[in-house]
């Protein structure tokens, strides 16, 4: 192969792989997550050149393992995405698809184009069915009981007048005092799709500790 035909493959393999992340980062962009469309079509670009290098520029030993570090390393960008807060965590699916896009960006690397554009429509197409089901099963109410930590009785308010700006009815009330530490018990009925939100709106009043849910 001449060296044109040699960085010509080269150049359409790695705009293949930039587009195949930047279809799956798209949908992590219109859904607001930390990780979009550049971070996705980057990961992607890099896991094929660093692909298409280990195979074709090794010329002793194992070629794929520099590409086997791929899998290791894009480990640490995909736990950059993932977030904890008041035993709550974020970001799992997003760390999801950037390990599946870096996989893409190794398949077209190695020159299945045709595995990578399966993987990338399958992709795509579970992460849009799955939007469209969590959108439905927001509509119906569950019941949902937490234990917020109070740093004083006057936080009581916020949290009651947060639930009812939210529509969100309280079903159950009480104090209780564990340790030196007041709580109030709180069950409630809400929406999948209200929990979310509900979690971050309390983590914003003044007088609350920790959040708990039973």
């Amino acid at each position: 192969m001449s060296v044109f035909a040699l960085y010509l493959d080269f150049f359409v393999r790695c705009f293949l792989a930039l587009i195949f992340g930047a279809v799956i980062g798209s949908e992590r962009e219109l859904r607001g997550k930390p990780a979009g469309f550049k971070t996705h079509a980057l990961i992607s670009l890099g896991a094929c050149a660093i692909t298409f290098l280990s195979l074709h520029f090794t010329t002793d030993g194992d070629p794929g393992r520099i590409a086997a570090q791929i899998v290791s390393g894009v480990g640490f960008i995909g736990a950059g995405t993932i977030l904890q807060s008041r035993q709550s965590v974020y970001g799992l699916t997003t760390a999801a698809t950037i390990w599946v896009v870096s996989a893409i960006g190794m398949m077209v690397g190695a020159g299945f184009y045709l595995a990578s554009f399966i993987v990338t429509l399958i992709a795509i197409l579970f992460l849009l069915f799955s939007n469209i089901t969590n959108r439905s099963s927001q509509k119906y109410w569950v019941p949902y009981s937490l234990n917020i930590e109070l740093r004083h009785l006057g936080a009581v308010d916020g949290i009651e007048e947060t639930l009812h700006k939210l529509g969100i009815q309280i079903t159950k009330k009480s104090l209780a005092r564990s340790n030196g530490i007041v709580f109030v018990e709180l069950e409630i009925m809400t929406t999948p799709g209200l929990q979310m939100l509900l979690m971050k709106r309390l983590m914003k009043i003044k007088g609350i500790g920790q959040i708990l849910r039973v």
